[in-house]
């Protein structure tokens, strides 16, 4: 019999392919009971995965991301966001070199580690504006072409910079995640913050509690190589609960 997570992964990539399920088939598939599969997809409903019919279930429409200005971004979900921050700053230790993105959860990282011994790489010119005249820290910019919904930098010269750079670890915010995938609005800030995820040694995705199950336009990177999601109090515990079975959720 399947682990109930590889049960619930296999029903997820069902429903995305043929839009509707049967139990039956489900159930003969995976050599599993239909009561087995029953409760599996109640769970599933519940988590917001599908919608159950009668004898099956069927996609649930996605729901998207639709990307502010960073000046409207900055002022949502405040509270949440700085106890992300926090989180995070107690990760960071003295003399580490870390990359800190762009975003509107990244940028209350200031306030609990200016006083910290560290090395700061950054894309974003919020970041660099905050720390650049800080005498506890050396810090890299990484400039390219600017992306003005994050203040930050992207496109092959962003890139092609970021490849040559590791660091202790990598903090960046997101757009929306789901169990397997990692999303953001830009696929170019996407490729930037990929790169750098596979260039540090710990890797952390910032995400308030709505960001779950929400769906952005660029996948680019898998939750299951995350070291941790840093998110808020405010998350659901069934919606952790889920998600701890694949991820760390700090």
């Amino acid at each position: 019999m399947r682990l109930k997570l590889d049960r619930h992964m296999y029903i997820i990539n069902a429903i995305n392919s043929k839009n509707l399920v049967k139990v039956t088939d489900l159930a003969k598939e995976m050599n599993v009971t239909e009561m087995t599969i029953r409760r599996d997809l109640q769970e599933l409903e519940e988590y917001g995965h599908l919608i159950r019919v009668h004898g099956g279930a069927k996609v649930k429409p996605k729901n998207f991301h639709q990307e502010d200005n960073y000046n409207k971004k900055i002022l949502l979900n405040v509270e949440e966001k700085i106890e992300i921050a926090k989180k995070a700053a107690n990760i960071i230790k003295e003399n580490e070199t870390i990359f800190i993105g762009p975003g509107s959860t990244t940028v209350h990282l200031h306030k609990f580690i200016k006083d910290k011994h560290i090395n700061i790489v950054t894309n974003s010119i919020t970041i660099f504006e905050q720390f650049k005249e800080s005498t506890n820290c050396d810090l890299i910019f990484i400039g390219g072409r600017y992306r003005a919904k994050t203040k930050g930098f992207v496109g092959y010269f962003t890139q092609e910079n970021l490849s040559k750079i590791s660091v202790n670890k990598a903090f960046i915010g997101i757009n929306g995640i789901d169990l397997e995938n990692i999303a953001i609005s830009d696929e170019e800030e996407g490729k930037c913050n990929e790169i750098i995820l596979n260039n540090a040694t710990e890797k952390y995705v910032l995400a308030d509690s709505t960001k779950f199950f929400t769906h952005a336009f660029y996948s680019f990177y898998k939750t299951y190589n995350i070291t941790a999601i840093i998110t808020d109090t405010k998350l659901d515990e069934n919606i952790k609960e889920q998600y701890k079975k694949v991820v760390s959720i700090l």
